[in-house]
């Protein structure tokens, strides 16, 4: 009875702090998809409240994934999503600008460094300037070993996150970029990237904050990974909501006592020009 009570209490807390954000700062994987489908309240808080993603994903970018949401009655658009694998194309774009840069990532995010980077040419160059490391499922002996050999030159790293898994249905998981990145680690003394742009780093929500244009403390970052989310938000100054297992549903932070739902959907969270969500 009093596990049920302490439960009833972390949810109402959760709620109201929930209900008093001017807008939301969401994980995505655990937080509003499972194995690629939406989770139960996903639908209601991107129909109600004003939101943007902040994710160590870093397989897609923020064009692919706007799709699939869409494709999930999930409204959203673009602008909405800070990624790492596409703040980590950004970011060598911006401060790297003439590297060469190794790229082991998705299709996705390696046509985009195609678009935004100098990529390396082994025909032209010794060895590459940085390499660009994401969540390349296709990464083979070949690449591993070209890694791990550049780096022994000196060739610097910017890795778009650390995670070793992200979750998957019926207790499963998914290999994420940082058990890759072991991979290569693993054959040299002392190797860190030289940047890790994803949480628990503060550089994708600092971002996210900047774009929607309010205090940190008037947000609320809603997040399943007491690793990485939590401590992003604690660093920013968001206050957080653990989602999950151990947290409270999102389903439950909707309920009726939020005058949003007894209004129904918000017109103009939804329909508003994309001014809209920049503050």
């Amino acid at each position: 009875m009093r596990n049920q009570i302490n439960n009833a209490d972390k949810c109402e807390q959760a709620r109201r702090m929930f209900q008093k954000a001017k807008a939301v700062v969401c994980d995505i994987d655990g937080v509003l998809l499972s194995s690629g489908r939406a989770i139960p309240g996903a639908k209601e808080l991107l129909a109600t409240r004003r939101c943007v993603f902040v994710s160590n994903n870093s397989t897609h970018t923020s064009v692919s994934l706007a799709a699939q949401f869409q494709s999930l009655g999930l409204v959203c658009r673009k602008e909405q999503f800070f990624l790492a694998g596409e703040h980590a194309v950004e970011f060598i774009a911006c401060h790297h600008a003439h590297s060469s840069v190794m790229v082991l990532a998705s299709d996705d995010i390696a046509r985009l460094a195609e678009e935004k980077l100098e990529l390396f040419d082994p025909a032209l160059d010794r060895k590459p300037d940085l390499i660009l490391f994401c969540r390349d499922r296709e990464l083979s002996f070949d690449k591993i070993q070209a890694a791990a050999n550049a780096i022994k030159q000196g060739t610097k790293v910017v890795i778009s996150n650390l995670d070793l898994t992200h979750p998957a249905d019926k207790g499963r998981i998914h290999t994420e970029t940082g058990a890759l990145w072991q991979a290569v680690k693993a054959q040299i003394d002392d190797i860190e990237p030289m940047v890790v742009i994803g949480k628990p780093g503060i550089y994708l929500a600092v971002q996210a904050v900047k774009f929607l244009g309010f205090s940190p403390q008037e947000l609320v970052f809603l997040g399943d990974n007491l690793t990485t989310d939590a401590p992003a938000a604690a660093k920013v100054g968001i206050p957080f909501i653990h989602i999950g297992d151990d947290g409270v549903r999102l389903v439950d932070l909707l309920s009726s006592k939020d005058e949003r739902l007894v209004r129904g959907v918000l017109q103009s969270d939804v329909e508003a020009p994309l001014a809209a969500f920049v503050g």
